[in-house]
């Protein structure tokens, strides 16, 4: 907001008044302005807006935004890069659980079993327990939602 000849005027004389009525002319423009997002100008008439939910928003465009985001990510390297930063950020290396139940021979017995598994863990063979957790978390960037299912298999 620019300070007009009245207010340097007021300032030479009496700087605390002239300091209090910008300030008052701050705070009223502020209230007069409102909430650019409520305004009705050229900028918002294409603005669609509809009172429903973001699940409803969702649900009835679900595959088609999952499909340009999958599209997004496979073609514009900046947004393959947001999705990998994120993926990085959320898991990194991987959540390592350790057991904690205070008898220590039952802790390696148990985190050892659990290496075991997580090794194994993917049924096609191709993943293991951290590689499955850096391709569930990318999913669920990419396409909004994820389903694990676990198969129990014979020995």
């Amino acid at each position: 907001m620019a300070v007009n000849w009245f207010d340097r005027a007021i300032a030479s004389v009496a700087p605390r008044a002239a300091a209090r009525r910008v300030l008052a002319r701050q705070a009223f423009e502020t209230l007069a302005r409102g909430y650019d997002g409520a305004a009705r100008r050229r900028r918002t008439d294409g603005w669609r807006a509809p009172a429903s939910s973001a699940d409803t928003e969702i649900g009835m465009a679900g595959a088609l935004l999952r499909d340009r985001m999958r599209d997004l990510v496979r073609n514009n390297p900046h947004a393959a890069k947001a999705v990998a930063v994120l993926v990085n950020n959320i898991v990194g290396a991987g959540i390592m659980p350790r057991a904690a139940s205070g008898d220590e021979a039952l802790d390696r017995r148990v985190d050892d079993l659990f290496e075991r598994w997580a090794e194994a863990c993917d049924a096609d063979g191709q993943l293991d327990f951290y590689g499955l957790q850096t391709l569930i978390c990318r999913e669920m960037i990419e396409a909004g939602e994820v389903l694990v299912r676990r198969r129990l298999r014979r020995s």
